[in-house]
């Protein structure tokens, strides 16, 4: 991994949850570790062709960027594996094709309803108690082409980010929050600089910001704490899967950023889960309500 005026991102081989809380959870710290779904049936069992299988019917949104936002476009799951296959042996071939969309922030169980039978290994107490033996309730999944990008942001509703990576590699420049004013931010979490190629002319600011870069591979979980910033492309035809999870202190920090601009939905979503980690509300009780932010378009 590389590293820009200061600011990296460690790289462990292992981590108890102990240590994962104490030293990058309270201290706000990134992290990747290697391999920490090896012992997870994920990495053999969710192929394509075990997707096709096993949701191919299932409806599933788009979602392609560009400079006047995200278009979003509708398949069902087994037309877009096809094309996604077709695309990458085009690739494969040396041939020139446009990229396809991407298939970004849909809720994995919707796709893999035993998913957390396929994850259990992974201790769930790299997540507050509340959370349990559910985390993959909140699990997110992306699976999209070589060449797949989310462009700079931070995730909505500054919560903790646990990125899994279960099939082919992913690049992240990542950036603290604190150097956001030097992306040029824009409708609440996203940045109009381009990190992978930076016009200094236009955002002469981003020279200063801080950044690191990091590869997940196969098997690896990055984390990012809440309001990092990350541009991702993918190196490869991959699948993942994050969890947006929050602690009593970043919940706290969530629902209090009405005062800087946060939407009244992000907040919303924020209050739900401080009425789990504050108020003691059952997650069976929360989770519905909580649900449509699995599948929010920001």
């Amino acid at each position: 991994m590389t590293s820009s005026n200061g600011y990296a991102v460690e790289e462990r081989d292992e981590l108890s949850p102990e240590e994962f809380m104490r030293s990058h959870v309270a201290r706000r710290r990134p992290v990747v570790l290697r391999r920490a779904l090896s012992r997870c049936d994920a990495l053999a069992h969710w192929t394509l062709s075990g997707l096709r299988e096993k949701a191919g019917g299932r409806p599933v949104v788009l979602k392609e960027w560009s400079a006047t936002g995200i278009r979003v476009t509708r398949s069902r799951l087994d037309a877009y594996i096809d094309g996604l296959e077709a695309h990458e042996r085009l690739v494969a071939a040396g041939g020139e094709a446009a990229t396809p969309a991407y298939l970004h922030d849909i809720p994995l169980t919707s796709m893999l309803p035993g998913a957390a039978l396929d994850l259990a290994p992974f201790p769930s107490a790299f997540f507050p108690r509340w959370y349990g033996a559910h985390w993959t309730s909140f699990a997110q999944m992306f699976l999209g082409p070589t060449a797949s990008l989310t462009p700079l942001h931070f995730d909505c509703l500054l919560t903790h980010n646990l990125f899994f990576q279960v099939w082919g590699r992913k690049r992240f420049i990542l950036v603290p929050h604190e150097d956001l004013a030097k992306c040029y931010p824009r409708d609440w979490r996203w940045c109009g600089v381009d990190a992978e190629r930076p016009d200094f002319d236009r955002f002469p600011l981003f020279r200063d910001a801080r950044r690191a870069e990091v590869v997940v591979e196969a098997g690896d979980l990055l984390y990012m704490p809440p309001g990092v910033l990350h541009h991702v492309r993918s190196l490869d035809c991959s699948l993942s899967f994050n969890v947006d999870w929050h602690t009593r202190s970043s919940v706290a920090r969530g629902v209090a950023a009405v005062l800087r601009g946060m939407p009244a939905k992000n907040v919303y979503y924020n209050l739900l889960i401080a009425l789990g980690l504050w108020g003691g509300a059952p997650m069976r009780h929360v989770l519905p309500y909580y649900k449509p932010y699995l599948s929010y378009i920001s």
